[in-house]
């Protein structure tokens, strides 16, 4: 399947660094209905450590459109594991996905309760508030040991403005604010904890010249370190 962006100013989508060949990447998805204030976002992160921000769609639109695009971005990306909440309306994203697009790389929630612990058949990430402090301890700890990158301003204010309230028990944005960027990162990074991949091996610097050329740029720099260099000349 071919995928083709346009670039278009101050359009929804903000592309940090394109996908590379063999590199794999995670979409954290956070829907909404596109007719109130929140915003549908996807966020795409690279899993190698440190997780860097990569892409980053923010519209408002309806579910249906969201899904089309969640598809596109996800298989440009290579086929990037999407992470997709699945409260209401998120949950008519996912099935679109499964469904329809017949998307072949989602989430699937690990049960540890169950008697013999595995993965579920059931795709995306159901947010509660248990589920959402294990997300805002995960951030918290990678933020602490620098394993996170982020670009996008937008995001980044909206974690500044996600704050405790209602006496600590629950975290949000701010009254009036946002926070569908910080939701949509943090199931990103969710699933980047669950698959990470070491930072690529630094290249090793080529050696300049031959053995000939080495032994004679040695003999040249050992004279010019000599002290009858460093005297002034007299006029």
């Amino acid at each position: 399947m071919h995928i083709e962006f346009i670039a278009v100013e101050n359009g929804p989508l903000a592309v940090y660094k394109a996908p590379e060949p063999g590199e794999r990447y995670m979409m954290g998805i956070d829907t909404a209905t596109g007719v109130g204030k929140d915003y549908t976002v996807f966020q795409v992160f690279n899993t190698r450590m440190p997780f860097e921000q990569v892409a980053v769609y923010r519209v408002k639109e309806s579910v249906v459109d969201a899904a089309e695009a969640a598809h596109r971005l996800g298989t440009w990306y290579n086929e990037a594991m999407i992470v997709c909440e699945t409260n209401y309306p998120g949950n008519a994203v996912q099935d679109a996905l499964v469904m329809k697009y017949r998307y072949p790389n989602n989430y699937q929630a690990e049960e540890h309760l169950d008697e013999d612990p595995g993965v579920s058949c059931k795709f995306g990430f159901q947010t509660n508030q248990a589920s959402k402090w294990m997300l805002i301890r995960e951030f918290e700890e990678l933020l602490k040991s620098k394993d996170i990158i982020l670009h996008d301003k937008q995001t980044i204010e909206e974690f500044m403005q996600y704050v405790y309230i209602e006496d600590r028990t629950k975290t949000g944005a701010v009254q009036g604010l946002n926070d569908d960027c910080v939701i949509a990162a943090m199931l990103a990074i969710h699933g980047c904890t669950l698959f990470p991949r070491q930072p690529k091996p630094k290249p090793t610097p080529p050696k300049e010249g031959n053995a000939q050329h080495r032994a004679l740029m040695e003999k040249f720099s050992a004279s010019i370190l000599k002290p009858e260099h460093h005297q002034p000349t007299v006029l």
